[in-house]
């Protein structure tokens, strides 16, 4: 298993997801290498997705699965999903440097594979991988259904057993998904935090275009559903902003949605408290602003369960700013 860590300043290089070409671009395994083309196929295809993510040739595990599973013959995953495979070995890092004496279409082709590795690697944020390899297993409509871990990628045989494991969990998911677009406006937000609920957390950032169905369906805030779905789309358009590192509209996100009077107090203070979170994780010395974000937050809910530590996280940042006057001073 190779660690995977993404640095802010890569994630400073990460462009939005889209597509590098009109025809879908595939490697040597016969798998998609652009996200949206893959979602695509297998939206058109009825078949749900496979993401993997390697490090060809930097772990073994990476190279088991790519050798011994994506290139085998027949690769029996390909006729039942839609695969995705993200490399990120020094292989496909040198794929995005032309020659120094390169012509015009040796350079196109560099600056293609420079555009997929950009755009896996948000992909790559948005996924939370954290090491490779690792495995996602989405429906047709690119929700994240299961994932799969490091330990399962031992064989050929023992990671194929654990994908097809997921069988029942992609019908459950599907039939949830079918509710989604049945029934009264009421009986679809429901269904749609059906789904949500069913989504780990992590993952919720793809439910982003039913969950913005919902707060359009619910525009009086019947089912009292609204602000907790008004949260959800801060967290996933702030994901998607931050993964860019774009971290002055990520907290945006976040202190938008505060203002909104169909969110909860608790919901509210978790606004302000990852905003607080945000600037902090961005490297920001800016600490008289994140305890102002940091007191917005506890007096918006003292008694919540996050209360004390963000209390805690207030008398920190003030230490912080004592000790730096007094540092400054000397």
């Amino acid at each position: 298993m190779k660690k995977f860590i993404l640095s802010f300043t890569t994630i400073l290089l990460v462009l939005f997801l889209v597509s590098c070409g009109k025809k879908p671009l595939t490697d040597e395994c016969g798998c998609f290498l652009n996200y949206e083309d893959a979602l695509s196929y297998s939206g058109k295809n009825k078949k749900p997705m496979l993401i993997v993510f390697t490090s060809e040739g930097d772990d073994d595990a990476s190279s088991m699965l790519v050798n011994d599973v994506l290139k085998s013959s027949p690769n029996t995953l390909s006729s039942k999903y839609s695969i995705l495979h993200a490399d990120f070995s020094q292989n496909a890092f040198q794929k995005t440097t032309a020659p120094d004496d390169a012509n015009s279409e040796q350079q196109a082709i560099a600056n293609t594979y420079t555009q997929i590795m950009q755009n896996n690697y948000q992909l790559a944020v948005l996924f939370n991988v954290t090491a490779t390899p690792a495995a996602f297993l989405c429906t047709k409509e690119g929700y994240v259904y299961a994932a799969i871990q490091s330990e399962e990628f031992s064989d050929k045989s023992s990671f194929v057993n654990k994908v097809n494991s997921y069988d029942g969990e992609l019908k459950r998911f599907n039939s949830l998904v079918a509710s989604t677009k049945k029934g009264s406006a009421i009986e679809k937000i429901e269904a749609i935090d059906g789904l949500f609920m069913a989504t780990k957390d992590s993952y919720r950032s793809f439910l982003l275009p039913l969950i913005q169905d919902a707060i359009k369906l619910d525009k009086e805030n019947k089912t009292g559903l609204v602000g907790k779905f008004i949260l959800a789309q801060a967290e996933a358009q702030a994901m998607s902003a931050y993964s860019r590192g774009d971290v002055e509209e990520a907290v945006k996100q976040y202190l938008v949605a505060a203002d909104n009077d169909f969110l909860k107090a608790e919901e509210k203070q978790e606004c302000f408290y990852t905003a607080a979170y945000l600037v902090t994780a961005s490297g920001s010395d800016d600490y008289e602003g994140i305890i102002e974000y940091m007191q917005t937050a506890y007096d918006l809910a003292p008694n919540s369960s996050k209360a004390e530590a963000i209390k805690n996280a207030i008398s920190y940042f003030e230490t912080v700013i004592d000790y730096s006057s007094e540092y400054d001073g000397e």
